[in-house]
């Protein structure tokens, strides 16, 4: 097809591979996309975002847009069967990110949103309806597709494998799926309301009903999502449309609602043994699968193509040296891991909880909603039992300027003082191109961080990699980022 080498192959077109493919071109970078159908998603399979993806997506100028054709959540409810709360979770507008924690979409219309932005770089190339026939581990790797007919090869120095839960790529690089043992069938219903109902419009409700466990989400606009457990012996072929109806009857009927979809699913829970073979990744469903109860598998390949992204760049651009690489599973993986045990954990939360109508005791352990995402087991250089190192940093406001912190540092390592650097420190920073921004320490968001600290510094991705109070302690600080990220000065 070509003899142009692009420096980064990516193999499936979803959200993570469009918003991966996006990232990566925006930073200059040549990327080529192989997609084996065409166009978006025809139906909506993921619903749900978050703050730190809002802010990934921030990067590629789309969080405003997709905010606005999103619905925001107030509230996430344990019912009985009746829809009366065991327990409520109250979700605020904003997190300390400066983004909504849960937004509702629908997967069509944000697939829609990262694709024609795609379309002003005009470095990365999109081929749909092409199948991936083979890869071969050469150096620049070595593609075989076939579109139309037609077989062909293209080249790529790095390849990424977003392509789902059956991966060639994770297949070709001989990873194995861990299986956590939680396989449920449950039947996953879309509906569009054709007219104004009396329902609730900004709560999620996770029904335990001891005959049934289902779920009700409220879509963006007129879009709504329902799921119900299969019970024992039933099949995908009790589900007419009759029994489908039937099931939708407390909330919607056939007269003020059309049906989208009715489908049988399989919930997993599992993770790849390795997402990397050299020069060769797996990302998103292609590395992890999880229960959707905490709508977060969409959102756990985003992180991935975020924590991807920016190391891929400095290795490409010899900023950094090839051994960066080897920080992405070692970052991802863990989180990966414990976003699926929770999602594990709300699905035993709704059997356990529906022990209580049927007039048994129950005071669930953990509270799974309530919990807050790990720290990284990477990449960190402190102590991060103050709750503030090694989690994503906070968004701001910079005084007189448009601009937040975020637009500042943009894909920069950052370092943020409340004191004028010393010339040794400062020539340190401009080796390591790191980029510093001199602040208030009075600002709202940056008043725990301060707290006997003078210095603060993030990694590209916004995570928080140090805090020091004097200046000796703000070198050894830079020495360790230097030693971890093999930084090239």
């Amino acid at each position: 097809m070509t003899d142009k080498i692009f420096d980064i192959g990516i193999v499936g077109y979803g959200p993570v591979g469009a918003t991966l493919s996006g990232l990566l071109s925006s930073l200059g970078l040549n990327v080529v996309v192989i997609e084996k159908t065409k166009g978006v998603s025809p139906t909506a399979r993921a619903i749900n975002t978050d703050s730190e993806q809002l802010r990934t997506f921030n990067f590629l100028n789309i969080a405003s847009e997709i905010i606005s054709n999103s619905r925001t959540v107030s509230k996430v409810h344990f019912t009985d069967s009746e829809f009366n709360p065991y327990s409520t979770i109250d979700i605020p507008k904003e997190d300390i990110l400066g983004w909504p924690p849960t937004l509702l979409f629908y997967q069509p219309e944000l697939e829609t949103i990262i694709r024609d932005n795609n379309e002003n770089y005009k470095n990365l190339l999109i081929l749909e309806n092409t199948e991936l026939e083979n890869i071969e581990d050469t150096n620049p790797i070595k593609l075989n597709i076939r579109n139309n007919g037609k077989d062909s090869s293209i080249y790529c120095k790095y390849l990424v494998g977003c392509d789902g839960a059956n991966s060639f790529v994770r297949k070709h690089i001989n990873a194995k799926l861990i299986d956590f043992d939680f396989d449920q069938d449950w039947i996953v219903i879309d509906a569009h309301t054709i007219e104004q109902i009396d329902i609730s419009k900004d709560e999620v409700k996770q029904i335990c009903d001891p005959n049934r466990l289902k779920t009700y989400v409220p879509g963006r606009r007129n879009h709504e999502r329902f799921e119900f457990k299969l019970l024992k012996g039933e099949t995908k072929k009790i589900f007419t449309k009759k029994k489908v109806w039937e099931l939708l009857s407390p909330w919607i009927n056939k007269n003020n609602s059309k049906i989208e979809r009715a489908v049988v699913y399989k919930f997993h829970a599992c993770i790849a043994d390795k997402w990397r073979d050299k020069n060769i990744f797996i990302a998103g469903d292609a590395a992890h699968q999880m229960p959707p109860f905490l709508g977060a598998g969409m959102g756990t390949g985003i992180r991935d193509a975020f924590n991807l992204a920016w190391k891929i760049y400095l290795v490409i651009n010899s900023k950094a040296d090839e051994k960066l690489l080897e920080t992405y599973q070692q970052e991802r993986a863990p989180h990966a891991n414990w976003t699926i045990q929770q999602a594990k954990i709300i699905g035993e939360m709704m059997e356990q909880f529906s022990y209580r109508e049927k007039g048994e005791k129950y005071v669930p352990s953990n509270t799974g909603y309530g919990e807050v995402f790990p720290h990284l087991t990477r990449g960190y250089y402190g102590d991060p039992s103050d709750g503030l190192i090694a989690t994503p940093f906070c968004r701001f406001d910079l005084d007189q300027s448009k601009k937040d912190s975020d637009e500042y540092f943009g894909w920069n390592f950052g370092l943020i003082s409340k004191k004028k650097l010393p010339k040794e420190i400062d020539s340190m920073l401009k080796k390591m191109n790191i980029k510093v921004l001199t602040v208030n320490s009075d600002i709202i968001n940056l008043k725990n961080y301060f707290q006997d600290a003078s210095y603060l510094l993030i990694r590209p991705d916004k995570y928080l990699f140090s805090r020091s109070k004097t200046n000796v302690e703000l070198k050894e600080a830079l020495n360790e980022l230097e030693k971890q990220f093999f930084l090239i000065t």
